[in-house]
């Protein structure tokens, strides 16, 4: 058998074309990889810059719409890029008013510039930076969503009151049913916005739970299970939860439900407000020491006039009775009633008024004091006659009325009762 022995090839000669090609294409298959890593890296940064600008800004408006200095703003928000994203606080600008854009010059409104680097991986070998500046702009403001503000509860979690137990007849029941309780058998309306800062627990207005805690206590409560939507306003705004959704109502028969929980918390409106000192309104206040008063006359009898000035106390039970205008303020309760202001019944015509009320026996009428040095300061935890209220309005006869002091030019403008700020 004859053997095949293969048949040599002959080899084929190569140019090196290829090294060639591959030398001419190298630098723009890296700029290629460049645009998609560094690229994406980039983006990713830029992203996390914007988000970061978006979130000091945010809270920097936040700080100042709760009252806060520019300062104090500024200090937030530096806080909020640095400490809580990483950003150096040289790398952040903080602005108010914005000096640039549709809020030029607005003075609720914040403006940030930021800027962040991002180490590149690929630009380098293309002669680009190894180092990216990377730059993002935010601006936050605030403005008014909903109706002006009748009635605004600020204490997010005063103190559980509770009754004490009946051992083997009742348990320890809460005193408290909520932040903000509605009692009696009417109806409320308000013509305006009720803002409730309270945050405990309950349900929202889908009937879910809401609010930090479980209840009772509710953050807004109705007492009364006979009447339904006991309470009819604008807009109803609950940082918790309530008790029955269905027990609010708007102020307009037939709109939809004003109640909205789960809220930010609104800022104190009277953080600014001082106490009523003869320095700070001498045309309404009068320091004049006029005790206590209580008025009882008959129906159709004169009428007695009281005027501003300092009292202990004031209780109308019957009578006749006139309020020329000024500020009252009650320093002092009625060692009986341990009421402040107790307008039971009587006519009453109270035009251009403001009721001060504090628990400070020998306040300053001259100096504020010492009201005027509470500041922020936490009161104490109340006891069980803190259950009774500082002031009963009872205008009941035709003819009654009272409205809020009438001056312009007075800090107090507009306000019936004032009371001091921890009581």
């Amino acid at each position: 058998m004859q053997s095949r022995v293969p048949r040599r090839i002959p080899a084929v000669r190569r140019s090196g074309k290829v090294l060639v090609l591959f030398a001419v294409l190298l630098p723009a298959m890296l700029a290629f990889i460049g645009l998609i890593i560094d690229g994406g890296l980039l983006q990713g940064t830029h992203r996390r810059a914007q988000h970061t600008a978006d979130a000091t800004a945010t809270a920097a408006a936040r700080a100042l719409q709760r009252g806060k200095t520019d300062a104090e703003a500024t200090a937030i928000g530096e806080h909020t890029a640095a400490d809580l994203n990483g950003v150096p606080v040289g790398g952040v600008s903080i602005r108010r008013p914005p000096d640039r854009g549709p809020y030029a010059g607005n003075p609720d409104a914040v403006e940030v510039e930021l800027v962040d680097h991002a180490d590149t991986h690929f630009y380098g070998f293309i002669g680009g930076d190894s180092a990216v500046e990377v730059s993002a702009r935010a601006v936050a403001g605030w403005r008014p969503s909903t109706a002006r503000a009748a009635i605004v509860v600020l204490d997010p979690d005063p103190p559980r009151l509770s009754v004490p137990p009946l051992p083997g007849v009742l348990p320890a029941l809460p005193a408290l049913i909520g932040g903000f309780e509605i009692e009696g058998l009417g109806t409320v309306r308000v013509d305006g916005a009720v803002l409730v800062n309270n945050e405990w627990g309950g349900l929202d207005e889908n009937g879910d739970p809401a609010g930090n805690s479980l209840p009772p206590p509710y953050a807004l409560a109705s007492l009364n299970l006979l009447t339904p939507q006991r309470l009819r306003a604008r807009d109803l705004r609950v940082v918790g939860g309530v008790d029955n959704p269905s027990a609010y109502g708007p102020f307009v028969v037939g709109e939809s439900s004003p109640l909205r929980t789960g809220k930010l918390a609104v800022p104190d409106p009277l953080i600014g407000v001082p106490v009523p000192t003869t320095a700070v309104d001498p045309v309404n206040v009068n320091g004049t020491l006029r005790g206590g008063v209580r008025i009882i006359g008959l129906p159709i009898g004169p009428w007695q006039t009281l005027d501003p000035g300092v009292y202990d106390w004031i209780e109308v039970v019957s009578g006749r009775v006139r309020f020329n205008p000024g500020i009252y303020i009650i320093r002092s309760v009625n060692p009986v009633s341990q009421i402040a202001l107790n307008l039971l019944a009587g006519e009453i015509d109270a035009a251009g008024v403001m009721f001060y009320i504090t628990d400070s026996a020998g306040y300053s009428a001259a100096s504020g004091a010492p009201d005027s040095g509470d500041g922020e300061s936490v009161p104490p935890a109340p006891g069980v006659l803190d259950l009774l209220p500082s002031a009963v309005i009872n205008l009941v006869l035709p003819g009654s009325r009272i409205s809020g002091l009438d001056d312009p030019d007075s800090p107090f403008d507009g306000m019936v009762v004032f009371q001091r700020r921890r009581d």
